[in-house]
């Protein structure tokens, strides 16, 4: 018997952010809500609209370098290379020395690195992910190779992008303060949900990641969702609904399985 059940919500549900399966989300309202819709923490955000915008080719020389080095931590142990940490750390790495030359230091300086890592993480997760956990050390040595390349490639048109970026989602964050469920964050960084709010939950909740809820209507109350819960105190609001609906989409994913 075919199932009908509609496919679900991937990361573009909520603006491409990469999250792990153990961050920390929240909604966050009013005065406090707009203090943190500041540039350091539109980062990932940015990197995720960002993504896509810029497509430079890595330089052969880049793989070269990051290859010798990819295939000399195999030969130690090649059962314990996790492609997207190697990817990371490494990318990394160069952030602040590429950022010291582009960036005149202060807040600027803040923000160019938090693209930069933003577009690592980004490039990395993408380049790992096409490469199942069964390959041997080599085919993800390349692709962690890969993933960096790019990154470093496209770091002048990732800062300009995201500088850009941050202007726009600023006020779109600010805005989102001022309704009733708040904006949300992820490890503080804020998360632009460009769509429905409720994929995004849904989406949250197929990682696992609990979300914390906090409205302020004529009093202040706070609630916290985890998967599979489907109770909510507050009853009766938009906000309890898609509160229920991360624990339905949850028990339903349980049946399924």
């Amino acid at each position: 018997m075919t199932s009908t059940a509609s496919a679900a919500p991937g990361p573009e549900a909520c603006g491409n952010i990469q999250l792990a399966a153990s961050a920390n989300c929240e909604f966050r309202t009013s005065g406090g809500c707009t203090a943190s819709c500041e540039p350091v923490n539109l980062t990932a955000a940015c990197a995720g609209k960002c993504e896509g915008q810029c497509d430079a080719s890595a330089s052969a020389s880049c793989n070269v370098d990051c290859s010798g080095e990819c295939t000399a931590k195999c030969e130690v142990d090649p059962g314990s290379f996790d492609c997207r940490a190697s990817c990371s750390a490494s990318c990394k790495a160069d952030c602040s020395g590429k950022c010291s030359a582009e960036a005149s230091g202060g807040s600027a300086q803040a923000e160019c690195e938090g693209a930069c890592e933003a577009s690592c993480d980004g490039e990395c997760s993408a380049s790992c992910e096409v490469t199942p956990p069964s390959a041997d050390c080599q085919a993800k040595c390349d692709a962690s190779c890969s993933g960096e390349c790019k990154a470093e490639a496209n770091f002048e048109c990732n800062v300009d992008c995201n500088a850009e970026c941050t202007v726009d989602l600023q006020g779109g964050c600010e805005a989102r303060c001022t309704q009733p469920e708040g904006a949300l964050f992820c490890n503080d960084q804020y998360v632009d949900v460009a769509g429905s709010l409720q994929d995004c939950l849904d989406y949250l909740s197929s990682l696992e990641i609990e979300v914390n809820f906090e409205a302020e209507a004529s009093a202040s109350a706070s609630c916290s969702a985890t998967p599979g819960s489907s109770t909510a105190p507050f009853a009766g609001t938009g906000l309890a609904a898609l509160v229920a609906g991360v624990g339905v989409a949850a028990a339903r994913r349980r049946k399924r399985s």
